[in-house]
């Protein structure tokens, strides 16, 4: 499943009662939601809401997304855009910043029959992660002619040594003009707004790691200032570095955690030898 998902998530909240608590998801690539309680309000910025479907998808984005709710137990799988163009196939700009109803939305039918099995009548960690696994190594994937190229983009955007356009077409391979339509296609956004995400989210998980670097010492380095994180920030964040610091964040920042425990295995596993086509096997 690792030639599909960004990540594989369970998130369980309990509120007493009535309570609720609230968020500000941070822009992230496509991910589909599977929600046991659907009790999870909010909307994303131009208003939409994210309503309370059995099943949701939501498009990759470069914005964030309000989170209300109460109880819940949500099992998630986030697509990269491999994922994306060999599971859903529809063109990703579509539903970029976007929110869809996973059981009306035609263009992700094929994911409907696992909302109706995963959960039991009891909760079951393990039973549930093992239906949603079996149920995505049975999937027969889309051909995409593209689909290297697509791998490679992806893996250099996670490269904080690329930090230009012309040096993102060096890498992956392909022409200026292949790039732009294939980052439409599967990634959602132009290459030039997709780095400046990633510049933008590495800085955001420098500081949800470690506070007390404070925001200039979490900039990233390909900011040349602090002005142009801000306007970066207001871009992705709807708001100012400062007004995100004072939120709290009960959702958030267990998730950025639980990432960087992960890539940090990942980069120990390929510092001690291991095979990087071992962790991602070959397409």
């Amino acid at each position: 499943m690792l030639r599909y998902f960004a990540g594989v998530f369970l998130i369980e909240i309990e509120v007493e009662g009535d309570g609720f608590i609230e968020d500000f998801m941070f822009p992230d690539w496509a991910t589909l939601r599977f929600n046991h309680v659907p009790l999870v309000g909010g909307a994303t910025r131009d208003g939409q809401a994210l309503g309370t479907a059995t099943f949701s998808v939501s498009g990759p984005r470069t914005q964030e997304a309000y989170l209300r709710t109460g109880t819940i137990r949500q099992w998630g799988v986030l697509l990269h855009p491999l994922g994306w163009a060999l599971l859903v196939g529809a063109p990703a700009h579509k539903y970029a910043n976007r929110l869809a109803d996973g059981m009306t939305d035609p263009a992700f039918a094929k994911f409907r029959p696992l909302a109706e099995i995963l959960f039991g009548p009891e909760p079951d960690r393990q039973g549930e992660l093992d239906r949603l696994t079996d149920f995505f190594d049975g999937l027969e994937q889309l051909r995409d002619p593209s689909a290297r190229s697509i791998a490679e983009v992806y893996e250099a955007l996670y490269d904080p040594e690329i930090e230009t356009v012309p040096e993102l077409v060096e890498r992956s391979g392909v022409s200026r003009r292949t790039l732009e339509r294939l980052c439409q296609r599967a990634f959602g956004f132009s290459p030039k707004t997709l780095l400046r995400r990633e510049r933008f989210l590495r800085s955001l998980t420098h500081f949800t790691v470690d506070p007390t670097l404070r925001w200039m010492g979490a900039m990233d380095a390909a900011y040349h200032d602090q002005a142009q994180f801000v306007r970066d920030f207001r871009e992705f964040m709807g708001m100012t570095p400062s007004e995100y610091g004072q939120l709290s964040k009960p959702v958030v920042e267990p998730v950025i955690r639980e990432r960087t425990r992960y890539a940090r295995q990942v980069a120990l596993e390929l510092k001690e030898g291991a095979s990087w086509h071992g962790i991602k096997p070959d397409l």
